[in-house]
Formats: C-alpha cells, sequence, structure tokens
C-alpha cells in the first residue's frame, strides 16, 4: 500500500478561482468526455509531472507548473475525478457567447480539478482532529480507515472480475425468478419488453453489447456509436437500461452516476461516464427492473408486495450464499453442512446463516447484503463511520446485528444447543472460524477487519472465559465475489481451503515488534489488507485465472459456444 502527497490549488496557485465560475462557460459535452478520460486515467496516473506533461498541450503551461512540482506526488484520485464528473453530469449546459481554446479550456479544468483536491484536504483535516485518542485501541484504525474507506471500492478493482461476478449474480437472479411460480409473470412482461424469447437471449443480447465496452482503450474516454442495421433496435433498447435512473434503497455515493454510468447524446451516440459503475449495474439492473418497473407494470393481483424482501430473504442468502458456500467445501461425509433453512425446518430461530464442520473445527458465516450510505461513506468521520458501521454489523437499538449474532451461536455451540442438527463435536477441542460475508467491495477497505475484531474481541471477552476464548479465532469479513471467483480453490483444499487461508491471513497480518518507526508505519500499511485482496494476491501466483472450470457451467447455461 503507496501514500503520496495529494497536490492541491494552493500547492501551483494564490488566487481566488470558484469552480463554477471556472466550469460555467465550458460546454457540456466536451467537458464530460475529458473527464471521463480523466477518471480513466485515475487508476494508474500516480506521479503529478506526468499529469501534467499529459494534461497540457501548451508548452508554456508545462514549463510554468512543472518546476514547482514536488517529487513523489499525485494529483489524479477517483475521488476528485468522480466528484467532478458528477458535477459537470448534473451542470446545466448554458449557451454562452464566450469562445473558449483548447488552452484556456485545459487551464479552467485543471484548476477545477485542483480545487476539487482542496476540498478533500478540507474535510480530510477535519476527520483527523475527531480521531480516538493516540494510544487507545482504535487510534490506528481509526487514521487509516478515515483515509480509505471513502474510495478504496473506486480504485481497487479488476474490472474484468468484476463483470464476471455480476454476470454470474445476474444469471442466478434469472434462474431463481424461473423458478419462482407467483414470478412467471413478471418474467414474461420483462422478456416482452427487450422482445426476446428468454432470459439466456436477453443475457447474450447483453453480452455482446457490454463486452465490447469493457475492452476499450482506457487511454481515451468510451463511446458507443450504434450502427443502423437489423439489431439496432435491440442495442437500442439495451443500452437504455444504463441511462434510466435507478430509485436506490439507501443512497450511494455518486448516486448519479451509478445509476446513469451512460450518458446519451443522441438515439445513435452514448458515453460511457464509468466503465466500473456500468459493469457494477449489470446484475442490479436486472434487479431493479422487476422491482421498479415490471412488478408495478403488472395487474394488481399479479404484483409483489414487497419485491426487495423477497431479493434479501429468498435470493441473496437462501439462493446466493447457500449456492456459494456449497461450493466452496467437498461434497462427503467428512464436512457437515448446514443452511440457514435447515436449523429453520429443526425448530431453530436466530440461526446461524451457514454452518460447516470438520471433525472439531466449525465455520459459522453470518451473511450481510448492506451498504453504507454515500454521505456516510464519503464522511471522513470516524465517529461517523464507526456509528454507522456498528448499527450495520453490531447493533442496533435493541436489534442485534452480525457480530452479537454470531457470538449468540458460539454460546449455542459450546453448550450443544444444536442437537436436532449436529452434536457430533468435542467440546475440549473445538476450533471456531466467525466469518462475516458482505455484498459489496466497500468492506474491503483496508484496516476494516483489525476494527471490527477490536470490536468482536471486547464482545468474546464479556461473554466467555479464557478457556472458551481460546477456541474461537478472530473474525474475518469475506466479500461474497470472493467466495464466488475462488470457489473451486476452496473445495480443492490442501493450503487453499478457506480455514487455512483464513489463518495464513491473520498471520500475515498480524503486528510483529519493529524497532524502526517508518518500517513499523510501512508494515502496518502492507498488513491493513483485507481477506478477500490477500486471497486474490495468493492466488495470483497460481494458473487458476487463466479459466476456472465454473464458467464453462455458465456459459452451457446460456447456451453459448
Amino acid at each position: 500500500m503507496e501514500m503520496r502527497l495529494r497536490l492541491n490549488y494552493e500547492s501551483f496557485f494564490n488566487e481566488n478561482d470558484n469552480i463554477q465560475d471556472l466550469i460555467e462557460p465550458l460546454n457540456k459535452l466536451d467537458l464530460l468526455r475529458a473527464v471521463s478520460y480523466i477518471t480513466n486515467k485515475s487508476r494508474t496516473e500516480k506521479d503529478s509531472i506526468e499529469t501534467i506533461n499529459n494534461w497540457f498541450r501548451n508548452p508554456l503551461h508545462k514549463l510554468n507548473l512543472i518546476p514547482i512540482t514536488p517529487t513523489n506526488t499525485s494529483i489524479l484520485n477517483i475521488f476528485s475525478s468522480l466528484k467532478l464528473l458528477n458535477y459537470i453530469y448534473e451542470k446545466e449546459d448554458i449557451k454562452t457567447d464566450v469562445i473558449i481554446d483548447t488552452d484556456e479550456f485545459e487551464l479552467r479544468l485543471f484548476k477545477t480539478y485542483l480545487l476539487l483536491n482542496s476540498e478533500q484536504d478540507k474535510i480530510e483535516k477535519a476527520g483527523k482532529d475527531k480521531l480516538p485518542q493516540n494510544g487507545s485501541d482504535e487510534h490506528l484504525s481509526a487514521s487509516l480507515l478515515i483515509m480509505a474507506y471513502h474510495d478504496h471500492d473506486l480504485q481497487n478493482y479488476i474490472l474484468n472480475e468484476v463483470f464476471l461476478t455480476q454476470f454470474i449474480k445476474a444469471i442466478d437472479f434469472f434462474q431463481f425468478i424461473e423458478n419462482e411460480p407467483k414470478l412467471a409473470s413478471h418474467l414474461s412482461l420483462f422478456l416482452s419488453t427487450y422482445n426476446c424469447k428468454t432470459w439466456k437471449e436477453w443475457t447474450r443480447n447483453l453480452l455482446n453489447l457490454i463486452i465490447p465496452v469493457i475492452n476499450h482503450n482506457d487511454e481515451t474516454y468510451s463511446e458507443i456509436q450504434l450502427e443502423e442495421d437489423a439489431n439496432f433496435e435491440i442495442n437500442s433498447n439495451f443500452i437504455n437500461l444504463f441511462t434510466v435512473s435507478i430509485d436506490y434503497n439507501e443512497l450511494p455515493d455518486f448516486v448519479s452516476l451509478r445509476s446513469n454510468p451512460i450518458l446519451k447524446i443522441d438515439e445513435k451516440t452514448f458515453i460511457i461516464l464509468s466503465k466500473l459503475f456500468l459493469v457494477e449495474r449489470i446484475f442490479k439492473s436486472v434487479v431493479f427492473e422487476f422491482s421498479l418497473k415490471i412488478n408495478v407494470s403488472l395487474p394488481k393481483e399479479l404484483q409483489v408486495k414487497d419485491f426487495r424482501s423477497i431479493y434479501c430473504d429468498h435470493f441473496s442468502e437462501q439462493v446466493l450464499l447457500y449456492n456459494t458456500l456449497d461450493k466452496c467445501f467437498p461434497n462427503n461425509n467428512k464436512w457437515i453442512k448446514f443452511r440457514g433453512e435447515d436449523f429453520k425446518k429443526n425448530g431453530y430461530s436466530a440461526e446461524p446463516d451457514y454452518y460447516v464442520r470438520f471433525k472439531n473445527k466449525i465455520l459459522l458465516f453470518e451473511s450481510k447484503d448492506v451498504i453504507l450510505k454515500g454521505k456516510v461513506k464519503q464522511s471522513r468521520d470516524f465517529s461517523i463511520l464507526s456509528e454507522s458501521l456498528k448499527e450495520k454489523f453490531l447493533k442496533h437499538g435493541k436489534d442485534k446485528k452480525a457480530i452479537l449474532q454470531i457470538i449468540e451461536n458460539i454460546k449455542r455451540l459450546f453448550s450443544i444447543y444444536y442437537t436436532k442438527i449436529d452434536n457430533n463435536y468435542n467440546i475440549e477441542h473445538l476450533n471456531i472460524y466467525p466469518i462475516l460475508v458482505v455484498h459489496d467491495r466497500q468492506f474491503d477497505t483496508p484496516e476494516l477487519n483489525r476494527l471490527i475484531n477490536i470490536w468482536f474481541r471486547n464482545e468474546i471477552r464479556e461473554n466467555f472465559n479464557t478457556k472458551e476464548i481460546s477456541k474461537i479465532n478472530d473474525l474475518v469479513i469475506i466479500n461474497i465475489d470472493t467466495l464466488i471467483l475462488y470457489q473451486e480453490h476452496f473445495r480443492k483444499r490442501g493450503e487453499y481451503g478457506l480455514e487455512i487461508m483464513i489463518n495464513k491471513y491473520f498471520e500475515f497480518i498480524r503486528p510483529t515488534i519493529i524497532k524502526s518507526k517508518e518500517e513499523f508505519r510501512q508494515k502496518y500499511l502492507n498488513t491493513s489488507i483485507s481477506f478477500s485482496l490477500f486471497v486474490a494476491r495468493k492466488f495470483d501466483q497460481t494458473n487458476f485465472k487463466n479459466q476456472p472450470s465454473y464458467i464453462e457451467n455458465y456459459i452451457q447455461k446460456l447456451d453459448l459456444k
């Protein structure tokens, strides 16, 4: 993990510019194209001097700016890029007689970008003033979290892998819809809207449109030009799917861009504002299309009262989580696997979402399909962040959340409470793995796992004796996408078994005594990573990513060659 000083407006200018005045006379479409390009570059271009060289055509600007640019600094960052893109997207296109040449356009845009960096600095300074007291258990974790949480998921991803998991979820969702009799009318109306006979045809058509976009060159902005051929109407219907606003249940950060990752210029021309948001909307678009458009368009007697509830309870947990975890462990009688529904059928409540046992080794899973709201995520205020995280994962009012639910189920394991399910283990030799499964990449932010574990360990100390505590491992946060991507490796066992990888992860992130302050700082940064990133790095060293075999299963489901 590398941290560079981010340069701002005051690093170069001593004037009184403001964003609105700088942007107002500039053409909206030109701005969108320029900033879409800048957004693409934000992930890879980290050096300030390189940015200035690439930004300006006029050598005089370079001559003025580069000599005063410190080395080992950066200008571009994904947060300012998206903030500017969002600002321009929502800006009215004011017609003006003022002619802005290329040199002035570039300078105005550069100043605007730096002003956004200055705004970030002010927010971060205010956040640092509210950190927990130095020396407290949470201080180090809080310091890192307020620096990373607001943009880590926006900056750190492999687009092809995000695309793969989105399509897998979309296909699983279609199969779920297809097998739900009360949703048969929903599927029929959905398919007729797109003039498709089956959901497989719908998915193939979408693949034909999206895959070329993903492969667009990141060295420029991405634009789609539809050809007026026999497929024009089909392609137009599909691309318009991503230009219609989504009414998000919980407002995420950059809600306008997430809702509309493609900007329609005319009937044939579209600009891709964000590839990431486009890809992430593949699965979400299907869900929201059914929930917000199809469901309400049906006759009242065919409508489902709470489609979102059906999605969360019946798909997110009972389909996606169950099916994925089933494939992460061997199918033999040495591995005892129970789904949450199995516990309910035996009369239990407040049960684990998923339970796995091998001899005296027990893995307890709790799944939470939640996000932090955009304002909370972007706050960079630890008091706001930690309160929201506790509401999601610890306790909200009287409602016990994932951490406390796991603790209650650990108590039940020690008391052999689930006798109808499984009592064939030795309490004296128990080895318990508490696992929190999340469904959004924002929870892969560095240091979050260590912070959640501070809370988890505090609760453990209050609820168990020393002997019992020795049998409880640290809690690990795992993204459902990680389980989907690496299910084959986990199932093969050997050194890649899930709980074995968890052991390796906690061994890697465990702080060590280092004499040098700078060495300790770098070591701490390097070991703040999430379990998902740790696993990805481990599997990068194998040939797994060449072609996991389960992809063949999904290709067959779509009747693709």
